[in-house]
């Protein structure tokens, strides 16, 4: 299970541009970690599984 620690900006209540691209980013970062982390975890799975068939 992935663990994110990135911290999501609060929005304002009128419209900010700057904002709304920490925002952006913020969940960019998020989704990197989420795919970085399944990929890992994919191939830990097929390493054990390797090991358990060739055992």
């Amino acid at each position: 299970m992935a663990k994110i620690v990135i911290r999501l900006p609060e929005p304002k209540k009128e419209y900010d541009e700057s904002n709304q691209k920490q925002i952006n980013r913020a969940v960019a970062l998020i989704v990197e970690q989420l795919n970085s982390t399944f990929l890992d975890e994919q191939k830990q799975e097929q390493e054990r599984f390797s090991w358990f068939i060739s055992g």
